[in-house]
């Protein structure tokens, strides 16, 4: 994959990211704690793949991409 489209690869990674973690906060607000750990750690595992994507698939080939390796 070419730098420009590993970088938006990733942006669109990131902002997924993003917006599962306003949609947990808001399911915090409203739902029973026993509801939200449930939807936490579904949340939790589709982020962390999500994640892997851009740590299995983009960084090495695109190592510059990575912006906690890189500082």
């Amino acid at each position: 994959m070419n730098k420009k489209s590993a970088a938006q690869f990733k942006d669109h990674i990131e902002s997924a990211i993003r917006e599962l973690s306003s949609a947990l906060v808001l399911t915090k607000e409203l739902s029973t704690p026993d509801e939200f750990a449930t939807i936490r750690k579904s949340i939790g595992d589709i982020m962390a793949a999500v994640d892997a994507l851009l740590h299995d698939s983009i960084y090495p080939d695109r190592p510059e991409l990575n912006e906690l390796r890189n500082g």
